[in-house]
């Protein structure tokens, strides 16, 4: 699983918890959900996987 630098610190059950909150949601709150993040600690964080 792929971290940011904002989610690195989240232990990965809490992570999957928001991905399966995230999986039935609308655009607009995708999109407000994104926007809650600082935009300069979206880098990736850690080995890269399926690239």
């Amino acid at each position: 699983m792929v971290k940011s630098e904002a989610t690195k610190e989240m232990p990965r059950l809490e992570l999957e918890g928001v991905q399966e909150n995230l999986k039935d949601s609308d655009y607009w709150e995708i999109k407000r959900f994104r926007e809650s993040f600082d935009q300069d600690e979206m880098g990736f964080y850690g080995r890269k996987e399926g690239i």
